[in-house]
């Protein structure tokens, strides 16, 4: 194995990665990498890789650019993707974000996490088990350093620790209305309340059907995706007539509607008050002062 450096495995430096495999043969490893990122500033474009690729998120909430869909991830958040996949990574600009990632030369030991041909998988990942996962990167990058019999031994050891920690985690977010997937599903509806579809995209980001998303918030909610949804746009849209700035127009088309209309007659409903009634409430107010 050819190694770039020789890094300090118990830290967790920032900037690019500190340790790169090249003709890793015979080890299973090729690539490592870790520390804080910021996609946003510069993005990393959709592309396949050598081997199955492993991406664990440890803070903020990155973008993941899968075969040309984007997904919002948060800590706890793993993807793992076949070598022929194309993947990718952004953010908002200036965000940062702390990430853990592998590329083995060999698919994952266990099924659970072994994604098919040309596709990702995703495992929400309990966070009580991100400090395990820290220390078995950690602890691959020490069987990096060895360079010798007893690393590649060692690397396929962690291996297997990361795939049945990850195949774990895959078995107690399978059931529909298990606590963690019910969290990931919030936290991704109230990122992407203004955009289209959020329902269905938000099934896609999970893997599953639109009916498990229903069967998951009537189970914690007692009401539907739709009706969350509806209650975190309105609550958004109030927002922003009590902020001044933007038309009762201008909102409802952030929000997706086609007609000002449909969207003053929803705000009713919800508020049981008119949108330009709070506008023009919030403009006699600033005119007073």
């Amino acid at each position: 194995m050819q190694q770039k450096t020789a890094p300090d495995c118990n830290s967790q430096p920032k900037g690019p990665p500190y340790t790169r495999l090249y003709n890793a043969s015979p080890s299973e490893l090729s690539y490592l990498s870790w520390g804080r990122r910021r996609y946003g500033d510069k993005p990393i474009r959709e592309s396949t890789h050598e081997g199955w690729h492993y991406f664990i998120v440890l803070a903020g909430a990155p973008h993941m650019m899968v075969k040309g869909r984007r997904f919002v991830a948060a800590p706890g958040f793993a993807c793992i993707s076949h070598p022929d996949c194309p993947l990718g990574h952004s953010d908002l600009p200036g965000s940062e974000c702390q990430m853990l990632t592998w590329i083995w030369r060999t698919p994952p030991a266990h099924s659970l996490v072994r994604p098919a041909r040309e596709e990702a998988l995703f495992v929400p990942v309990d966070r009580s088990q991100l400090p395990q996962l820290r220390r078995l990167h950690s602890d691959c990058r020490a069987a990096v350093a060895r360079a010798n019999e007893d690393g590649i031994l060692q690397l396929r050891v962690r291996r297997i620790e990361l795939d049945l920690c990850l195949a774990g985690n895959a078995v107690r977010s399978a059931p529909a209305d298990g606590q963690l997937r019910f969290d990931l599903a919030v936290e991704y509806l109230r990122m992407h309340l203004t955009e289209p579809e959020p329902i269905r995209r938000l099934a896609e980001y999970l893997q599953v059907s639109e009916s498990s998303l229903k069967r998951l918030f009537r189970a914690h909610t007692g009401g539907t995706p739709h009706a969350f949804v509806t209650e975190g746009r309105m609550r958004w849209a109030r927002e922003r007539l009590e902020e001044g700035g933007q038309s009762v127009k201008a909102i409802a088309y952030s929000l997706g509607y086609r007609h000002a209309n449909d969207f003053s007659r929803a705000f009713k409903r919800y508020h049981r008050e008119t949108a330009r009634g709070i506008l023009q409430g919030r403009e006699r107010a600033v005119g007073a002062k």
